[in-house]
């Protein structure tokens, strides 16, 4: 896994430069946001029982946006909404303080960019390729199937050469997953970007197919013991309606990451 996160890395310093040419209006928030389907899945750690996730993801028909809502106890959905949209913009709700924070991933992807004059891009380049060139994974499709709701997941086994072993579980869904949304927000062609072998690997070309949901994942360490799992509960077509009136709004969606960090600044010397 760590893999997928080193490539998006490489992504957006690719794209950053690229994305935001210039300050764009402020995201205009709307009266609320409708989405069609909900998926429950719960993360357990197998080494920590008391860090077990349970998560609520909800998604539209229209792939105009998705939501995560994360809590950390059972049978709770915890405090912290977050909406991002297929054009990179992200939405957090504060539940518990009752405020809506807006910001642009693709333009602190851009800002973050402007770091790399100051860095070895040479050398920085090199070791990433180096890591995500799929020499040191594997996958295989093993062609086993199972029934999650409505779909059908379809099974891969991974493994590295440090030991780490795994199955993950794919499902084709009608609607767009968090992979889309991700890929939309960093822009490009994610697959075009990577190098050597890793493209290649059956998991990697199904995980960046459109609508495509990781269902459930299963890990073990050399050793045996199991490190993390990812369970689908339920895949429901589900309407909810998250009403935005009422709320305290912090709307950076066009400022610089400087800009922000003064704009919080100035909050908390006003407490």
């Amino acid at each position: 896994m760590k893999s997928i996160f080193a490539i998006f890395f490489v992504a957006c310093l690719l794209n950053g430069n690229i994305l935001v040419a210039q300050s764009p209006p402020p995201y205009q928030l709307p009266d609320s946001y409708r989405f069609d389907y909900e998926v429950t899945q719960v993360l357990v750690h197998k080494k920590n029982l008391a860090d077990t996730s349970v998560m609520h993801f909800l998604y539209t028909k229209s792939g105009d946006y998705a939501a995560a809502r994360i809590s950390s106890k059972p049978n709770k959905k915890g405090n912290l909404l977050v909406v991002i949209t297929n054009n990179g913009m992200t939405i957090i709700f504060d539940e518990h303080n009752k405020n809506i924070t807006i910001i642009s991933i693709r333009k602190l992807i851009s800002d973050l960019s402007g770091l790399t004059k100051w860095i070895r891009m040479d050398s920085l380049m090199a070791n990433l390729h180096k890591k995500t060139d799929g020499k040191d994974f594997q996958s295989v499709k093993t062609g086993n199937n199972k029934q999650v709701g409505n779909y059908t997941s379809e099974e891969y086994s991974v493994s590295d050469n440090k030991g780490l072993k795994g199955n993950i579980w794919c499902a084709k869904v009608d609607f767009n997953t968090q992979t889309d949304y991700i890929l939309g927000a960093i822009g490009g062609n994610f697959l075009q970007m990577m190098g050597g072998r890793m493209a290649t690997h059956p998991l990697f070309q199904a995980l960046t197919q459109p609508k495509t949901l990781v269902t459930d994942i299963e890990t073990s360490d050399s050793a045996g013991g199991h490190n993390m799992n990812l369970h689908t509960v339920s895949i429901n077509q589900t309407p909810t309606t998250i009403p935005t009136s009422g709320w305290t709004v912090n709307n950076y969606s066009n400022m610089t990451l400087p800009e922000i960090f003064q704009e919080e600044m100035k909050k908390r010397n006003h407490q």
